[in-house]
């Protein structure tokens, strides 16, 4: 038991000996330090601006559009260009807009239709940047440490997001809005500068870049997604978990405020939650990299998502009295910040080990595409469902409809052995 106790540390010990992925794990935690400030700045700053739940839907959609009509074209691009030139002008340009929203919010002169400018402008960066990110992960990292890796990361992601959701709050309450996005846009910034000093193979695309060659390059993506089955049902399956999700998303600053009755320290809370349970499940996914299927790991994640998204309806509800409507909420979102990581991490390592490395940005680009292709449509009816039935009815059958799509890919039994 020692012996195995001792390899598993020398394991993770190891992981931290590679100074590439230190470094970009340090850039990574940066990022989410800020983006989780920002998640929770940003939504408040909307629906101050707004007051409008339909406004949250609509803005919600637009964030997705540039991923779904981009990213299977810019996929064949960050294969042939330099992923860390491509990741530092990116980030240089998203904290610039970021920054520039807080400035314009700070003299009362931002409008409606600046958000919808500076998210499609960031979205589009996106995705140029969060594939080539992808890419310089597997450029780093061997096959045998991308489970690992992974689930290093998005623990340590985690608690940068714990951070700096337990400090949302307080930021806000003392420095403003303006002052916590402004915190975000810095972080961006710093994101950049360590990229410049990451060592890896910056692969590039050695073919000329014509039409015929871009062409090609973007079938032979399709065409290598395509003959990957179980690939196929993960996309399926996070494309209509997407569908349904859209509302928990675009809706937690009015549920925080109707339902739990509390302001943007409760939707600090909760995060936290939710924050702590993917830093939990992170270190579960390293230990049992070896011991369980990644179906079953990918199953089993969205099971729990399900009953946690039906757990989140019952203060709506007013059923359980005895205890405070905020406790169980933040329990729901700790146990899906857990599940999240059981469906992500087993995902993100079996397309990194089966995909060649020169083809990686367009595969994931591709995934990305497929599975924000649904976030318009569900963010789009949010609003007019949110209209026509309570919150709590609303999540409890998003939950029970989660709940039965998560058995679906067990039909296939490449899934199963997987």
């Amino acid at each position: 038991m020692d012996e195995v106790l001792e390899n598993k540390e020398i394991t993770l010990i190891s992981m931290f000996k590679i100074k590439a992925y230190v470094k970009l794990l340090f850039a990574s935690v940066i990022s989410r330090f800020g983006d989780s400030i920002d998640m929770i700045a940003y939504s408040w700053m909307v629906y101050q601006l707004t007051g409008s739940e339909l406004l949250l839907g609509t803005i919600f959609m637009v964030n997705a559009i540039p991923n779904i009509i981009f990213s299977p074209f810019i996929g064949v691009l960050v294969d042939h260009f330099s992923k860390r030139k491509l990741i530092v002008v990116g980030d240089i340009l998203r904290g610039l807009i970021v920054s520039l929203t807080a400035v314009l919010f700070f003299y009362n002169l931002l409008e409606v239709y600046h958000l919808f400018i500076f998210t499609f402008c960031i979205s589009t960066v996106e995705t140029f940047v969060n594939p080539s990110k992808t890419s310089v992960f597997s450029l780093i990292l061997k096959d045998d440490e991308y489970l690992k890796g992974s689930s290093i990361s998005q623990s340590a992601n985690s608690i940068a997001g714990l951070i700096g959701a337990g400090v949302a709050g307080i930021l806000i309450a003392t420095i403003g809005v303006s002052g916590a996005i402004l915190i975000d846009g810095a972080t961006f910034f710093t994101s950049s500068i360590i990229f410049l000093f990451i060592k890896f193979e910056d692969i590039k695309g050695e073919k000329k870049l014509n039409l015929q060659n871009y062409l090609g390059d973007l079938k032979a993506g399709f065409i290598f997604v395509k003959g990957k089955k179980i690939i196929v049902i993960s996309i399926l399956l996070l494309a209509s978990l997407n569908l349904f999700l859209s509302p928990i998303s675009v809706l937690m600053p009015v549920y925080v405020e109707k339902v739990l009755e509390k302001g943007a320290i409760g939707l600090s809370i909760i995060s936290v939650g939710l924050s702590i349970g993917t830093i939990l499940g992170g270190f579960v996914v390293s230990l049992l990299d070896k011991k369980l299927k990644k179906s079953f790991m990918i199953v089993s994640g969205n099971v729990w998502f399900a009953l946690m998204i039906i757990l989140l309806s019952l203060p709506a509800f007013h059923i359980i009295t005895f205890i405070e409507p905020i406790y169980i909420s933040t329990l729901a979102f700790f146990f899906i910040g857990f599940s999240m990581i059981f469906m992500t991490a087993p995902l993100q390592t079996y397309l990194l080990q089966n995909t060649p490395k020169e083809i990686i940005g367009r595969v994931f680009a591709l995934l990305s595409m497929f599975t924000l292709s649904t976030l318009p449509i569900g963010g789009a009816i949010t609003g007019v469902i949110a209209s026509l039935v309570s919150l709590g009815i609303l999540y409890f059958t998003l939950g029970c409809i989660i709940l039965i799509i998560s058995f679906l890919p067990l039909l296939n039994k490449e899934f199963r052995k997987e």
